[in-house]
């Protein structure tokens, strides 16, 4: 999907998020996450591996390079926070089995959160950027998350905005949107020339998990997809006008 569309969809009971138009680097940034990181996927050259699983992994102040390489950019990741890269060394069998079937499957059985490593969360992705899966732990993170992914996405394709925040209450207004499958659409802006005012149309889509049909639903205006708003930002700030 295109690198200008943002798409999140929420399923609070399982406390999982699927996202597109969100690298890597976004997510690790928009949760703050300083931990260890467990990581699987493709042979990443800045990793270093547990004797005991055999398990690759990521020291904490190392997250913040690993998250930018190139590598993440151009391979599938499977990654979780870990308490401590020494608590790898002292899993048991069973609980070295519960860890792959995380990593290899993308789903706990029963939980994603493992009592072994105690992580905060789960991250899958088959292709940066394009599609994610995320489970997080306190769910509460999700508005405080959401307010940093949207205003970095507006940082990136409109520069000179990079001063204009967001209000909690247009965060909140989009957070009771995601059940419904938010889409912001930075594909399709109307920019006036005279005024300057900058207008975004977000849609509600529903739940998709390949992200090519959903570029193809929006494109042949699908009735599934519907304009719910549009972010407008104005005399130097930003409003939510719902629909």
């Amino acid at each position: 999907m295109s690198s200008s569309l943002l798409y999140l969809y929420e399923d609070a009971e399982n406390h999982r998020l699927t996202m597109s138009g969100v690298s890597f680097s976004d997510f690790i940034l928009s949760i703050d996450s300083k931990r260890p990181l467990l990581v699987s996927g493709a042979a990443f050259k800045s990793v270093k591996q547990s004797f005991r699983t055999s398990f690759h992994y990521v020291e904490g102040h190392e997250v913040e390079q690993f998250a930018q390489s190139i590598d993440v950019e151009r391979s599938p990741l499977s990654t979780i926070d870990i308490r401590s890269s020494h608590s790898l060394d002292t899993l048991t069998d069973v609980e070295i089995a519960e860890l792959l079937f995380l990593m290899h499957m993308k789903r706990g059985m029963p939980s994603p959160f493992l009592s072994s490593v105690g992580n905060e969360w789960a991250y899958f992705s088959e292709q940066d950027s394009v599609q994610a899966t995320v489970y997080l732990k306190d769910w509460s993170q999700i508005e405080h998350a959401l307010s940093l992914l949207i205003q970095r996405k507006i940082r990136r394709e409109f520069r000179v905005l990079s001063a204009s925040p967001l209000t909690a209450e247009i965060i909140i207004n989009l957070r009771h949107l995601l059940h419904e499958g938010v889409l912001i659409d930075f594909a399709n802006v109307k920019q006036s020339v005279f005024t300057r005012q900058i207008t975004i149309p977000v849609y509600v889509a529903g739940r998709y998990e390949d992200m090519t049909v959903l570029k193809e639903d929006l494109d042949t205006n699908k009735e599934s997809i519907v304009k719910r708003g549009e972010l407008i930002h104005r005399k130097k700030a930003w409003i939510f006008e719902l629909q």
